[in-house]
């Protein structure tokens, strides 16, 4: 039933109008336009709004990864040390590329630690005006070292060169094969354009070198696992994920020498910090989400700070958004 309810919404909001980007595989939470997702939490319901982003630098509108309440099964089955093939929706404005991560969570959304990035050209391949990528899909190494885990989060953000300054973010519930009860460090994700309390990156004019300090200079955090059971771990319950607060910094030495990032080659993290605790250690605290209000059914949480200019631009954009089958593995 969801897969012919997915097929009906997809159909109902295609539109020659080019919406935001979003990411498409792996199946990303309440997704309308992938008809292979898991099934829906209880109480909750397909996002026709998926590709917007959320939050600007003047308001959050949505609490990190849009969603907190996971699905019951892991989206996609991973191995530490493979290649993952992340997909984007075509028919989306790319608004001139910009500045993406892919990071990890193993701590239920408190903290993401940085895998992979791909700065100034995301979509794009290099300095352009366009809104039409030209590049909507990468392959993501995963590190030989990660830890396992049966309830991972992995999450796509983006800073979009051209356009409202603006902070997007996707996230899909994976599980992964690796290291049991093990560690791996590596920059924390940075969050700007998400509310007055984070930094702003402006629109970049040209000057793709634009907030790239502030991706060299995020501090290195370590995570730690529990073991891989074929993504088999106990249903977690509403409001679980991204509660509690992390510690302080370990280090803060640049990441960007040993990290991936698509205009370098690949290398391994040079320095481990010792963790110190379990799921978490090092970095600074994520926004907190205590003003925000949160709906009863468990959707998306709403700003009392919100302006009625935001709000009609969500209205703007949405439905309009050509849907196309998703794959994953």
């Amino acid at each position: 039933m969801q897969r012919i309810v997915r097929v009906f919404v997809s159909a109902l909001l295609a539109s020659t109008a080019l919406a935001h980007v979003s990411m498409k595989s792996p199946c990303v939470r309440y997704t309308p336009f992938c008809d292979s997702c898991p099934e829906l939490p209880p109480g909750q319901s397909l996002d026709n709004n998926i590709n917007a982003p959320i939050g600007t630098h003047e308001s959050v509108t949505q609490p990190l990864c849009k969603y907190t309440t996971p699905y019951a099964k892991a989206a996609a089955h991973w191995t530490a040390g493979s290649t993952v093939s992340v997909e984007f929706n075509p028919h989306a404005a790319v608004h001139g590329g910009g500045h993406a991560e892919f990071s990890l969570s193993y701590d239920m959304g408190k903290t993401f630690v940085v895998i992979h990035r791909e700065l100034r050209y995301c979509f794009t391949g290099g300095p352009s005006s366009s809104n039409t990528g030209t590049q909507l899909s990468y392959a993501i190494p995963l590190p030989a070292d990660l830890p396992s885990g049966d309830r991972v989060i992995f999450a796509w953000t983006w800073i979009n060169a051209i356009g409202n300054r603006e902070f997007y973010m996707n996230c899909a519930d994976v599980a992964i094969s690796g290291k049991d009860g093990g560690s791996f460090s590596g920059p924390q994700m940075l969050v700007a354009n998400y509310g007055p309390d984070t930094p702003l990156i402006p629109e970049f004019n040209g000057n793709y070198e634009t907030g790239i300090d502030l991706y060299n200079s995020r501090p290195v955090i370590t995570v730690t696992g529990t073991s891989y059971n074929n993504g088999s771990a106990p249903a977690v319950p509403h409001g679980a994920y991204g509660a509690g607060s992390p510690s302080t910094p370990i280090a803060t030495q640049n990441p960007m020498a040993t990290i991936p990032v698509s205009s370098a080659p690949s290398a391994p993290y040079s320095t481990a910090p010792t963790p110190t605790a379990a799921g978490y250690s090092g970095g600074n605290p994520l926004p907190s989400h205590e003003s925000l209000t949160v709906p009863a059914t468990g959707g998306s949480y709403r700003s009392h700070a919100i302006s009625a200019g935001s709000a009609r631009y969500r209205a703007r954009i949405a439905g309009k958004y050509k849907a196309t089958r998703c794959m994953h593995r």
